[in-house]
This record gives structure tokens, sequence and C-alpha cells, in this order.
């Protein structure tokens, strides 16, 4: 009697989806100093500055990859430019933080926040294609408000190791 290989083959397919799909209902949330360095919570702290105090529901933390940019510009040695993707469950916050030397920017790929910053009076809603920039000095945070995930992609400079 002959086997069909490809049924073999799906099976195996069905079996290592199921594995993956158990592994990431599993996983650990992802930790807020994973989202955030603490040291900048701690200064938003210290403004008292209104928001969240903690950061919740963040469902991933994906790193995608950074390049060094010693060499790249003057002054830049022991910094990269990293890109991360993050996933922020319906009901999700992250915590109120005051950037410190950690330009960057948040691109909306799917999904719509709300942002509170403090260069902008009132909270600035961004859906899909809105991009956030961040300087040194703006203290905000941002909400999930809908009823669905949120993903972004974000972007900063941070110091090798990070």
């Amino acid at each position: 009697m002959r086997t069909d290989r490809r049924f073999n083959r799906s099976r195996h397919s069905t079996r290592a989806a199921l594995v993956v799909a158990l592994c990431a209902a599993v996983a650990p949330p992802a930790l807020a100093h994973d989202v955030i360095p603490d040291h900048e919570v701690a200064a938003a702290q210290r403004l008292q500055a209104d928001g969240p105090t903690e950061t919740v529901g963040v469902e991933a933390t994906t790193p995608l990859g950074s390049v060094s940019l010693a060499g790249e510009l003057p002054g830049a040695e022991g910094k990269v430019l990293r890109a991360r993707e993050f996933v922020l469950a319906p009901g999700a916050t992250i915590a109120v933080h005051e950037h410190q030397q950690r330009p960057g920017l948040a691109y909306i790929l799917e999904g719509e926040l709300v942002e509170h910053r403090s260069d902008q009076q009132g909270p600035i809603v961004r859906g899909v294609g809105a991009v956030a920039f961040e300087r040194s000095g703006l203290v905000h945070y941002w909400k999930n408000e809908s009823g669905k995930p949120v993903r972004a992609l974000v972007v900063d400079i941070v110091d090798e190791g990070s």
C-alpha cells in the first residue's frame, strides 16, 4: 500500500502551525521596559506628568533589526538605529514617559491609537499611515481605546546594547 506524501506533509504542516499558535498563546506578555526605558517613565513621574504610570496590554515587541551609527554620523559612536514592531491589545496603554536623547518615530500599521503629548493641546488620534515623531524633552503616552489590536512600527536611536 502506497502512502500519499502530500497528505503526510499537510498533516505535519498543520501540526507545526498548531505548535506555533500554542507557543504564541502561552508566550509571556511584553515587559514594560521592552517598550520604553524605566528611567524615562521615572522622569515623567518626577515632572508629575498626567497620564498612566504603567504600561499594560502590550502583546509583543518584535525586534526587526538595527544598524550601528558608528562611522555614519559624527559623535554617534555607541548608538544604533533600531526598528521594532509593537502589538497593543484593545485597552492597552504605554505609560507616560519623557524622551531623553532617544529620538524616534512611530508609524501606525494597523488599528488606531490615541496619543497625549506635551507639545500639543488635546489628544491626537493616530490611524493607519499616521506618523508620530518623538524627540528629547517630549512627554507623552499612548492608549488603544479601540476594540481592535494596534500594530506599530517604532524606529528610534538608542545606546548600543539597549
